[in-house]
């Protein structure tokens, strides 16, 4: 009996994990009476995933008060439902409990966390400080709400909170790594470093902490280590489910793949795979067969990036290969060779025939042509890639005083749902829109081709541009990704973009500002002259050529 019950629960507890809550929920109803506490503990997460939301919060609290040491039950549950893109659902049930339990600090706590990944730092500050009344020196609470000060741009005393945890307890790593993260953001990245390698010694093995570590290494321009510790987001979730004993290891100056099939895989964003495209053709000149697996719409592109490559889209089953690389791990590869940053700008070209195409989608206006991009990816299943597209998004209403310049039609490059913003722009603010005609990257790199400059936030259009050699303006969020560097105008990987990054968190008008006089006054990279860049339109159509001017845990 006792192994048929084991049994039970273990298919009930796959089933929340596959989201087949209903089905959790009628196998786990005849066990809820037993004495022990698992039974009801999957029950009630199953009641909470099919929305019960009342049913559901009675058995969690109840569960709660039977094992007063332990997190909340309903952290359990909003993790479920987070893993799952369906974080808002935990909402209701969050409620209802607090409805039953308002003053419980773990409660409170789980809240507070759940309400930071909703991007509603606010109400995250008030429910962290409630729990806080309860219990004062609960290190968990006291780091989560230095999370939420930061995020609301009281770095200082975000700062404050971590270093009274770690001075509570020298061994909690969690207050080492979030002080580490914090000091990155604001450059100090001797210190950050310092408090990292603390985090490090109490927990070797966490990946979480090892892959901050290696963006704070990176953003401060140590390279060759940032990349080896950058592996460390393999041991996550969401990366490369290929063996790790297949990873391509790191080369030599004179490493020969003849023979050797190397399969290059999509990761994460289309921006970096267009910023790594780069190396592809590195493989193919040290003997290699490579083998280039990037999402749909980037085939074409891909494809002329390296035309020795082959290039697979969609389900591939069960590919041939002698080694396996993650586009992000490219550089990691080369970083002992004399190619360490790839192919030089540009890497990226285009069909001069379908440059011409997309010249017929532009007006014949005088003056700068210059491309626009706003928004990027909002993502909102994902809390930490929202929260992301939160910081780095300007919305089309923040570039009104564009308005004011002469002699310059503005084009949008936007897709998404940000390019619904086109229906109502700024007044006196006129955009040509030609992206319905857009179809993939391949067609978007046409069209950038016709352009006079680009003027994105951090998005893939960036590095799609940048790859190309167009000149390119980068909008850039305070808290800034690491490829950027920190305190730079400038990119070491793409000669031809310019950044102009935010002064404060989330305050975009000086942005703007500095934006407008930019193109004012011309001063913006000079594009790379490359027979690619002279398939631009006819001469009716042509323009000037411009001047030079994850707070872990």
């Amino acid at each position: 009996m006792a192994a048929e019950r084991r049994a039970i629960l273990r298919t009930v507890l796959d089933a929340l994990h596959a989201g087949r809550h209903d089905e959790a929920r009628l196998l786990s109803q005849p066990l809820v009476s037993a004495p022990d506490i698992e039974a009801r503990l999957l029950h009630a997460l199953a009641l909470g995933g099919c929305g019960l939301a009342a049913p559901a919060a009675v058995m969690l609290c109840a569960i709660a008060r039977e094992k007063p040491e332990a997190i909340h039950p309903c952290q359990d549950l909003a993790g479920l439902l987070v893993a799952q893109k369906r974080g808002a659902d935990a909402e209701p049930i969050f409620r209802a409990a607090l409805a039953l339990t308002p003053d419980d600090p773990r409660l409170l706590l789980a809240w507070g966390d759940w309400l930071t990944g909703q991007l509603r730092a606010a109400e995250a500050e008030a429910a962290l400080r409630q729990a806080l009344s309860g219990r004062p020196r609960d290190l968990a609470t006291m780091n989560q709400l230095g999370i939420v000060l930061i995020a609301l741009g009281r770095t200082d005393e975000g700062l404050a909170m971590f270093r009274d945890v770690v001075a509570l307890n020298p061994a909690n790593h969690a207050g080492w790594a979030n002080l580490g993260c914090a000091l990155a953001h604001e450059g100090e990245f001797e210190d950050a470093l310092a408090y990292y390698h603390r985090a490090i010694r109490i927990r070797p093995e966490d990946a979480q902490i090892r892959l901050n570590h290696s963006i704070c290494l990176l953003k401060s321009g140590r390279m060759t280590q940032g990349w080896t510790e950058h592996e460390w987001r393999l041991s996550l979730p969401g990366h490369t489910e290929l063996p790790r004993r297949l990873l391509l290891p790191s080369l030599g100056p004179n490493t020969d793949l003849s023979g050797a099939t190397v399969l290059v895989t999509q990761e994460e964003g289309l921006g970096d795979t267009l910023m790594y495209l780069r190396y592809a053709p590195l493989l193919a000149d040290r003997g290699a067969r490579v083998l280039l697996w990037v999402p749909q719409s980037l085939l074409r592109l891909a494809q002329r990036a390296e035309p020795r490559a082959t290039v697979l889209a969609g389900d591939v089953p069960d590919p041939i290969f002698t080694w396996h690389c993650p586009f992000i791990s490219l550089p990691r590869a080369f970083a002992a060779t004399d190619d360490a940053m790839g192919q030089p700008i540009p890497y990226l070209r285009v069909d001069p025939e379908a440059v011409a195409r997309m010249a017929s989608l532009l007006p014949a206006t005088p003056g700068l042509r210059v491309g626009l991009v706003w928004g990027g990816a909002p993502r909102a299943a994902d809390p930490v890639a929202h929260g992301i597209d939160r910081r780095r998004s300007i919305g089309l209403a923040a570039l009104a005083p564009l308005a004011a310049l002469r002699d310059v039609t503005f084009v949008s490059l936007q897709k998404g749902p940000y390019a619904d913003e086109l229906a109502d722009p700024p007044p006196g603010l006129v955009l040509h829109d030609p992206m319905p005609h857009i179809d993939d990257m391949d067609d978007t790199a046409s069209l950038v081709m016709n352009l006079d400059l680009v003027v994105s936030v951090d998005t893939a259009v960036v590095h799609l541009a940048g790859g190309l050699g167009v000149p390119t303006i980068l909008l850039d969020r305070y808290d800034n990704c690491w490829r950027w560097l920190y305190g730079r105008e400038d990119s070491d990987w793409y000669p031809t973009v310019r950044i102009i990054r935010q002064t404060r968190p989330g305050a975009w008008s000086d942005v703007v500002a500095r934006l407008v006089e930019a193109i004012r006054g011309r001063r913006y990279p000079l594009p790379i002259s490359t027979p690619a860049a002279s398939t631009r339109a006819p001469p009716s159509m042509t323009l000037a050529a411009a001047e030079k001017g994850g707070v872990s845990m």
